[in-house]
């Protein structure tokens, strides 16, 4: 059974959705993309922004990524593959997190499905104030 709203329900095509990434400017409220390294985001994030504004869609349309993290005990170890993204330490997550917001990711959804550490020991090293 379906709720019935009188509202519209917003669109967040998730990867590519089977579309074009012109499609997903055009008609997606936003955009929900899988995990890739900042530098290989950024062209994808800047492309899609060029073509909001083609569209002449003075909307802001948020770009969002989920993050998969396993922290590692060492706070300095450097970025180690893990499938979909890194094991990394909390100093070495604390730049990535700059990165991406640097490339204009305006959100990012923490996974922690392949973390070693419990999620309960992971929570405190994130802030609970907006990061500028």
């Amino acid at each position: 059974m379906m709720p019935q709203t009188d509202k519209r329900i917003p669109v967040f095509p998730t990867g590519f959705a089977q579309s074009s990434i012109s499609w997903i400017a055009q008609h997606g409220d936003g955009w929900v993309q899988y995990p890739k390294p900042p530098q290989d985001q950024a062209q994808l994030i800047n492309d899609y922004r060029n073509l909001i504004t083609k569209n002449n869609n003075e909307q802001f349309k948020p770009f969002t990524q989920m993050l998969y993290v396993d922290l590692n005990e060492d706070p300095n170890q450097l970025p180690e593959p893990i499938p979909l993204e890194f094991r990394l330490g909390k100093n070495r997550l604390r730049e990535l997190l700059y990165q991406y917001k640097e490339i204009e990711v305006n959100h990012l959804a923490f996974v922690a499905y392949f973390a070693r550490i419990p999620v309960e020991d992971i929570v405190p090293y994130f802030p609970t104030h907006k990061v500028n």
